[in-house]
């Protein structure tokens, strides 16, 4: 049986693909919410047409701040030595994880723990920069070194796992793809977009950006000039960026912005037509970096640096907080509406389970 561990919702989206290709080859599963983020994973289980969750490791309030994150983890840990749960390990062939979250280290160390295999799904990312992102940059290196088996998106991954110990395969591209397939797939059936006027979409929620007042209040100036100065911008709020905001009594203040408008985070198919209407996107998020480049979107990335590569020779520019690099990208961008581009034809998460199902083959006592 192999068991998937999922902690955020951006992993989810990530593995939905995957895990339904596992229910269409036949293949024994448990999927385990490890509880780290606990919202809108209902919306997304109907938008992916999956079953519910075999457990969740931590129900309760979700994992919000560095504090609660560690009380996630304490707890997370031990119930994963419960009885009930080493009833589960017991019948396991392998765990998979995913990315560079907290979840993915705590899924890691619990195979490790349980002398399991560990596969880790989109493996050999790499930034060469601790710091940027953190702590995401140091997951993902400690993670390689407890993974069995890592499953590379691109050659390039597969090339900074050079040295790393494991089996090595490539996964001929992101899973974001087959949940974006699947998301354009409804967006037709929803018919075209009702609104044509220009629009931005900006995101943020990484740590470097909210919890650095410096960096905050630059992207926050970046947010107020493309709005004053470019075209309406959409400013999709993360949870964990609502709540920074208002405790630094802010959100008030940018909600009363001339051409900025406040928008909850949405689930996954809602957030995907969001973007597609846009002229550019302006986030510090990797995967919606991924989307932009599948689909051929101006997107501005507002980080130092990157561990993906999706994009920068063409539609990603990697502006960290430039002011004006970021301006005149945007001007381009509203002058000159671009076409969203086809998506490749091949299905990594088709890729991933089969090489699941080989790499266990080849192990007695560890057949899926």
């Amino acid at each position: 049986m192999l068991v998937y561990l999922v902690g955020t919702k951006a992993q989810y989206i990530k593995m939905a693909p995957v895990i339904r290709e596992t229910i269409g080859q036949g293949v024994d599963y448990a999927l385990i919410l490890t509880g780290q983020h606990r919202e809108t994973f209902d919306e997304l289980q109907r938008n992916f047409g999956l079953p519910d969750p075999d457990l969740v490791l931590v129900p309760g309030e979700e994992a919000k701040d560095r504090l609660s994150l560690l009380a996630w983890a304490v707890k997370a840990w031990r119930r994963a030595g419960s009885p009930e749960l080493r009833r589960i390990w017991s019948r396991t062939s392998a765990v998979v994880v995913h990315g560079d979250t907290a979840s993915t280290l705590l899924g890691a160390m619990i195979g490790r723990r349980f002398s399991l295999p560990v596969a880790h799904v989109e493996a050999g990312l790499r930034s060469f920069d601790i710091f940027h992102p953190f702590p995401e940059e140091l997951i993902r290196v400690a993670v390689s070194k407890v993974a069995t088996l890592h499953l590379c998106p691109d050659p390039v991954a597969m090339a900074n796992l050079d040295r790393v110990r494991g089996e090595k395969l490539m996964t001929q591209g992101n899973t974001l793809v087959d949940a974006m397939r699947l998301a354009v797939a409804a967006e037709a059936d929803a018919g075209p977009p009702t609104e044509e006027a220009p629009y931005a979409v900006f995101s943020m929620h990484r740590q470097e950006n909210l919890f650095n007042r410096d960096r905050l209040d630059r992207a926050l100036g970046v947010l107020q000039a493309l709005a004053r100065d470019v075209m309406p911008v959409r400013f999709v709020l993360h949870p964990v960026t609502r709540r920074r905001l208002e405790k630094l009594g802010l959100l008030s203040q940018i909600g009363q912005w001339s051409g900025v408008t406040l928008v909850d985070r949405m689930d996954f198919l809602s957030f995907g037509r969001l973007i597609r209407g846009a002229r550019m996107v302006a986030t510090d998020g990797g995967s919606n970096q991924e989307e932009c480049a599948m689909l051929g979107i101006p997107c501005v990335l507002l980080r130092q640096a990157t561990e993906r590569p999706d994009g920068l020779s063409d539609s990603v520019l990697l502006a960290d907080l430039d002011a004006d690099k970021i301006k005149r990208f945007a001007q381009r961008a509203a002058d000159e509406p671009g076409r969203i581009k086809s998506l490749p034809a091949a299905s990594p998460s088709r890729e991933i389970v089969a090489a699941l199902r080989g790499y266990l083959s080849e192990r007695p006592g560890r057949c899926a």
